[in-house]
């Protein structure tokens, strides 16, 4: 059976690690949502929307630049992805922040990044 893989626009990494693939909803409510007096939760959501958490460990940092040329300084960026909301691969619009990247090895041609990790997060709601 085929296997997909991660895509940052036309550029398809280097699988992440086992545990480096990780999805979070985050659901916004109205300003008026919030709990009565006696506790009961009125909430009112406005809508979802998806990130995921990637991490890759011991990684060239020649793979580290070709990602990070991907989608470091954008507005937003092109990200294939399995979406588990819908249960099927498929091509959305995201953008990064906080990216972590610690080096371990400087030794000539044979640079490494001890660990890759960011989130990227859905421009449009699920």
């Amino acid at each position: 059976m085929a296997q997909n893989h991660l895509k940052f626009g036309n550029y398809q990494p280097p699988d992440p690690d086992e545990d480096g693939y990780q999805v979070q909803f985050a659901v916004t409510s109205t300003a008026s949502s919030g709990r009565t007096q006696r506790g009961n939760m009125i909430n009112t959501t406005m809508f979802t929307v998806e990130a995921y958490s990637l991490k890759w460990t011991d990684i060239l940092a020649e793979d580290v630049k070709k990602i990070l040329e991907q989608i470091m300084g954008k507005n937003s960026f092109s990200f294939y992805h399995f979406n588990v909301y819908s249960c099927q691969w498929e091509e959305g619009e995201f953008y990064v922040a906080n990216i972590n990247s610690p080096f371990y090895s400087l030794e000539d041609g044979e640079e490494r990044v001890e660990e890759l990790s960011f989130q990227v997060t859905g421009i449009n709601p699920v």
